[in-house]
């Protein structure tokens, strides 16, 4: 690998690493719902909105991905998510919140989120799998640090404060690494020749799709109750479950280079029903625990984390594979919309649950019947490997 390019690389990963602070909500969700008053479906909005709109930014950017253009998106991104914390930090009230947080925070993520996978895919095209599940991993592991830095500031000042201190962080740290994002040697992003006729044919669009919005409905809703059901439904302590994010940040961060060697070495249907294999285990687990082993609970939410962070190594891999190179960015943004609808699905349906049975037996329930979808869905999908 080439000095720039390595250069670049841990560039990214850092960037990530900030912007998956989104995933330490869950420590936020706690005093949001306590200082704004609001239910557990009402402190989830924020959260919904933001995947949401970083879902459609994606989708949206996508379409504009060029070289000459990928400097302008990381700092307009950026800028987005510079504001969105800082007008979070004088909000009142839980909608203005959703607005400053979510459309906000959300559309600049998804701006900037995009560029650095694109590029993988043309920088690295035999190991683009394993490169993507590598980038990705600052964002996954980014709770690791975010979490315990989200709580340490929310009890020494507060939650507006905090607000203030992240925005102040994008701007100091991601603002300026914005500008490594520009190309000099313009051959290396030629246009690639015509992708062979057995990748054009084989589009499951709609299978894919549907299998990446039941994991990222599993994965954001898990991922975002994690701090709600540990102390709140299960009377853990606040810093054991804090540390245990952390952890399971980790999971999250491995499972992204892991599960994209897999799909450099095999196929979606291999790698996915590897993932709905732990997921079903998961739920097994928390089913069976219902709060009365801090391990137990350890490994229900470490499993969900994990494959939360190997989807979001699959999908892309996936999408090289069937659409190839030249369709990538287009036929990738489309594809991560899902990751918006799972958001939605996620937040409404673990608060509806959680708020009318006050109880996650039925909570884990539901994910079961959503995985048994997702083995049907995988046995239709056309074996097709990245090779």
């Amino acid at each position: 690998m080439k000095p720039k390019h390595i250069l670049w690389v841990l560039s990214c990963i850092t960037m990530m690493l900030l912007m998956g602070t989104v995933y330490a909500y869950s420590v936020l969700r706690y005093h949001i719902e306590s200082i704004y008053q609001t239910s557990t479906l009402e402190s989830g909005l924020p959260y919904m909105t933001a995947l949401f709109f970083y879902a459609l930014s994606m989708m949206v950017t996508g379409r504009y991905l060029k070289p000459k253009r990928l400097r302008k998106i990381v700092f307009y991104g950026t800028l987005l998510i510079i504001l969105g914390y800082f007008l979070s930090g004088i909000t009142t009230h839980i909608y203005a919140l959703t607005l400053t947080y979510g459309v906000l925070i959300g559309t600049g993520v998804g701006m900037v989120y995009g560029v650095p996978i694109y590029m993988v895919q043309i920088l690295f095209p035999k190991k683009s799998g394993q490169m993507t599940g590598l980038i990705l991993l600052g964002f996954g592991m980014s709770p690791l640090i975010t979490a315990p830095l989200s709580r340490i500031l929310i009890e020494t000042w507060s939650l507006r404060e905090t607000f203030f201190v992240l925005g102040f962080i994008f701007l100091m740290i991601q603002l300026p690494l914005s500008y490594l994002f520009i190309v000099k040697e313009k051959k290396t992003f030629n246009a690639q020749k015509e992708e062979d006729s057995t990748k054009i044919k084989l589009k499951p669009f709609k299978i894919i799709y549907a299998l990446f919005v039941i994991a990222t409905t599993i994965g954001l809703m898990m991922i975002g109750l994690t701090y709600t059901i540990g102390v709140d439904f299960y009377d853990l302590n606040p810093n054991q479950v804090t540390l245990m994010i952390s952890l399971f940040a980790i999971l999250n961060g491995i499972a992204r280079p892991l599960f994209g060697w897999v799909m450099d070495q095999t196929s979606t249907r291999v790698s996915g029903l590897i993932s709905v294999g732990l997921m079903i285990l998961a739920s097994l687990v928390g089913i069976l625990n219902q709060g009365t082993s801090a391990i137990l609970f350890g490994i229900t939410f470490g499993l969900f984390w994990f494959n939360l962070g190997a989807w979001l190594a699959i999908i892309p891999a996936t999408v090289k594979a069937y659409y190839g190179v030249r369709q990538y960015a287009k036929t990738y943004g489309k594809l991560f919309t899902a990751y918006g609808v799972g958001a939605i699905l996620g937040t409404l349906i673990s608060g509806f649950i959680l708020d009318f049975f006050d109880h996650t037996l039925y909570l884990y329930s539901s994910l079961l019947v959503l995985m048994v979808v997702s083995i049907v869905l995988l046995m239709k999908l056309p074996n097709k490997s990245l090779n």
